[in-house]
């Protein structure tokens, strides 16, 4: 996936290269699953993006084994200190 669509940074994603990803992987024949596929990187992006305004690998990743969350509320968390 990174191989294939981080063209910025190898290990990063920006808006754009994410746009890309989904445009990649759309199914046709699936308007309603294209457009909510876009969503959910949409936020993925919102809630993981860095000062830069990229997504790392790390982040993408912990949205596939389920620590996002954890993910989230450490960024809260510093966020407020």
């Amino acid at each position: 996936m990174f191989s294939k669509y981080a063209r910025t940074v190898p290990d990063k994603f920006t808006l754009r290269e994410l746009w890309n990803l989904t445009e990649g992987h759309r199914n046709v024949h699936d308007p309603v699953g294209s457009v909510g596929n876009k969503l959910e990187w949409y936020f993925l992006y919102l809630v993981g993006k860095d000062e830069d305004g990229y997504v790392h690998k790390d982040v993408v990743r912990s949205l596939f084994d389920g620590t996002l969350f954890y993910y989230i509320e450490r960024k809260r968390h510093d966020h407020r200190q």
